[in-house]
C-alpha cells in the first residue's frame, strides 16, 4: 500500500509528500482531502503518516476516499515515501487571464437555449465542427469557441479517466491567511473526528434560495443512488404510439427544438412544425446553416439560423422568416435569452426591424450575454454590470463569495439569469489540480444558488452545457436544474458521460460505448436518438433509423403506474 507523509512545518503550513512529489496546504484537513481525492480517483488505498514534530499518527484512506484506521497488511516490502518536508515556499502559479467560456463553447451541441443538432452518417454516429478561437483574452476575442449548432450533431462521447496531476514544488498553492482550524488541532483528534472534518455536511435545502454546498465525497443525489435499467419505452415515461410522424431525406441533417424541426439536405432547407410535423417553410439555399437556436426577439419567440453573413428568424405564427444582414466576420453567442452579435468592438442584437446596436461595456470588461434587454458584462473579479440596452439604466451585481480568502479563478458562463464561476485560493488556477468551488450565482442579486466543492481536474477546463428547453445544464459530471441553479446529480464516481440535455432528459454514454437516457435517478440503456422534448415536456421528438421523425406523447399518471 502506498504511503504518504503529512508534516506540519514551523511556518504553519502543511506539506504532503506522495510518490516523491511534495505540495503545500493550509492545514491538515485540506491535505487529507487531497489524498482522499487521489485515492478515489486512482482506486489506490493509502497509508498516511501525520507528523506534527512531536508525535506521529497513522491513518488509512480506502479506495473510496474514506478515512479510517490503517488496514493491517504485511508492510515489510513497502517503501516509505520521501519524507522531506523542507520544500521551498515559492509563490502559487499565476492565475489564468482568459475570458468567460460561455455556454456556446462546447463540442456537445450546446448552443443557447438548447438547440440540438443531429445528422445521419454511414457510421450511424453524429458530429459537428466547432469554431475555436482561444487566442488572447481581450474583448476582441469574445465570445470564444462558439460552436456551430447547425445541421449536424455531436459524436458519441468517449469517457476518459483523468489522471491525478502530480504537484510541482514550483507551483504550490498559497493562501493569504491561515484558516481558523489549524492542522495541529486535527492531529490530536480521533480518527473519526478527522473523517468528519474531511467529509463536510450537506446544507439542507429548505427553499429555492438556500445555498447548497457539497463535498467530493458526498452528493445531493449520489451516483450510488443512480440505478441503471433497461426499458421497453422508446423514451422513458413516454407512450410508444406517436401522435405524428414525418419522413425526412435519408442524408438530411436534423435539428429540433420547441420552435420547430430544421431539416437541411444538399441545397434545400425546410422547417417542420414541432406540434404537428407539417411543413412551415421551404427554401433553396446557397450554403448550409452554421448556427441555429431558439431565441426571443423583441419579446417574440423565433427559430433563428445563420448562413454566412446572413441570418434568418422564423417567428412563431409566421410562414416566412425575416432576413438580417450580419456585419463582416460577425460572431454570435446565445448564452443569454437573446442573441449577442460581436464584430470587432461593436456589439448588436436582433430586433424586430433589423439589427440593434448594443452599448459597449467599459474597457477591461467582457460582454457575456443579453437577458430581458439587459447586457451583462464584468471584469475578471466582478462585480457584474447589467445595463439596459434600451433605457440605458445600469445596475451593479456583487457576487457573493463562497468562502473567506477565495477569489474567482475562471468565468465559465453567464446568461439565463445565472453566472457560473470557479473560485479558489491564492495560487489556484484552472489546471493546478487543487480543490475549488464551482459556484452558481443569481444575476438578480448576486446571491449564491449552489456551490460544489470539486477539483480542477474534474471541471477546470470543462464547458457549461445549457440544454434544450432551458431546463437542465451540466458541466463535467455535475447536472443542474437551470431554473433554480441547484445541483441535481453528480455522476463523477460512475462511468457515465453526460451530453446536451433535452428538456428534463439527458442523453448519456456509460461504459464508454453504451448509449443511455438519464431521467431522474435512472439511466436507461437505449439507442433512441432523442432530438428534443417540446410542449413543456408533453412530447418527445425522436429520429428513427428509418429516417422518420416521430412525436411521442407523455404517459398519463395512470399509465406510469
Amino acid at each position: 500500500m502506498p504511503r504518504a507523509l503529512i508534516s506540519v512545518s514551523d511556518d504553519g503550513f502543511t506539506y504532503t509528500t506522495l510518490n516523491g512529489a511534495t505540495s503545500r496546504y493550509s492545514d491538515t484537513g485540506q491535505a487529507i482531502s487531497y489524498l482522499g481525492d487521489y485515492a478515489k480517483e486512482t482506486a489506490t488505498p493509502l497509508t498516511v503518516t501525520i507528523d506534527d514534530g512531536t508525535k506521529t499518527t497513522e491513518i488509512g484512506i480506502d479506495v473510496n476516499g474514506r478515512v479510517g484506521a490503517v488496514p493491517k497488511y504485511n508492510t515489510g516490502a513497502e517503501e516509505v515515501a520521501d519524507e522531506s518536508s523542507t520544500a521551498s515556499s515559492a509563490h502559487g502559479s499565476a492565475e489564468t487571464a482568459g475570458q468567460p467560456d460561455d455556454a456556446d463553447q462546447n463540442t456537445g451541441g450546446e448552443n443557447t437555449n438548447g438547440q440540438s443538432t443531429h445528422g445521419q452518417s454511414a457510421s450511424g454516429q453524429n458530429g459537428f465542427a466547432a469554431y475555436d478561437d482561444s487566442s488572447g483574452s481581450n474583448g476582441d476575442s469574445y465570445p470564444m469557441g462558439t460552436p456551430f449548432s447547425g445541421p449536424a450533431a455531436p459524436a458519441t462521447p468517449t469517457v476518459k479517466k483523468t489522471p491525478v496531476r502530480k504537484r510541482s514544488t514550483r507551483n504550490r498553492p498559497q493562501r493569504l491567511k491561515k484558516i481558523t482550524i489549524p492542522g495541529l488541532v486535527l492531529i490530536g483528534l480521533a480518527i473519526l473526528m478527522i473523517g468528519a472534518f474531511v467529509v463536510p455536511n450537506i446544507v439542507p435545502v429548505d427553499s429555492p434560495d438556500t445555498p447548497q454546498t457539497i463535498g467530493s465525497e458526498q452528493q445531493v443525489n449520489p451516483a450510488s443512488e443512480l440505478s441503471v435499467d433497461n426499458t421497453q419505452d422508446i423514451v422513458p415515461s413516454y407512450d410508444n404510439s406517436p401522435t405524428w410522424e414525418a419522413e425526412v431525406p435519408k442524408r438530411a441533417s436534423v435539428t429540433a427544438s420547441d420552435r420547430g424541426v430544421l431539416l437541411v439536405n444538399d441545397n434545400r432547407l425546410e422547417v417542420l412544425d414541432a406540434d404537428t410535423g407539417k411543413s412551415r417553410y421551404k427554401a433553396k439555399i446557397d450554403q448550409s446553416p452554421t448556427f441555429a437556436v431558439d431565441t426571443v426577439i423583441d419579446g417574440r419567440p423565433a427559430l433563428l439560423w445563420q448562413s454566412g453573413n446572413t441570418a434568418e428568424a422564423l417567428f412563431d405564427g409566421e410562414s416566412k422568416p425575416k432576413t438580417y444582414q450580419l456585419p463582416e466576420k460577425a460572431r454570435i453567442t446565445s448564452a443569454g435569452k437573446s442573441v449577442l452579435i460581436k464584430s470587432g468592438n461593436k456589439l448588436s442584437t436582433f430586433g424586430a426591424e433589423g439589427l440593434e446596436d448594443v452599448p459597449t461595456p467599459q474597457a477591461g470588461s467582457t460582454p457575456m450575454a443579453i437577458d430581458d434587454d439587459e447586457i451583462f458584462s464584468s471584469d475578471w473579479n466582478g462585480p457584474v454590470t447589467a445595463k439596459n440596452i434600451k433605457s440605458g439604466d445600469e445596475r451593479s451585481i456583487k457576487l457573493e463569495s463562497p468562502g473567506d480568502e477565495l477569489k474567482i479563478i475562471d468565468w465559465i458562463s453567464a446568461g439565463h439569469g445565472k453566472a457560473i464561476t470557479l473560485w479558489g485560493e491564492q495560487g489556484a488556477s484552472t489546471n493546478s489540480g487543487h480543490r475549488i468551488q464551482l459556484v452558481v450565482h443569481s444575476l438578480d442579486d448576486g446571491s449564491i444558488l449552489s456551490t460544489v466543492t470539486t477539483t480542477t481536474d474534474i471541471v477546470g477546463e470543462k464547458s457549461w452545457v445549457r440544454g434544450q428547453a432551458g431546463e437542465r445544464a451540466y458541466i463535467g459530471p455535475y447536472l443542474f436544474d437551470l431554473e433554480t441553479g441547484l445541483l441535481l446529480m453528480d455522476v463523477s464516481s460512475r462511468d457515465i458521460h453526460l451530453s446536451e440535455p433535452r428538456g428534463s432528459i439527458v442523453p448519456c454514454t456509460m461504459d464508454t460505448s453504451t448509449s443511455c437516457l438519464l431521467a431522474g435517478k435512472q439511466a436507461f440503456k437505449t439507442d433512441t436518438d432523442l432530438l428534443a422534448v417540446v410542449d413543456k415536456g408533453n412530447e418527445a421528438l425522436v429520429l428513427g433509423d428509418d429516417s422518420t421523425v416521430r412525436a411521442y406523447p407523455k404517459k398519463s399518471e395512470t399509465q406510469d403506474r
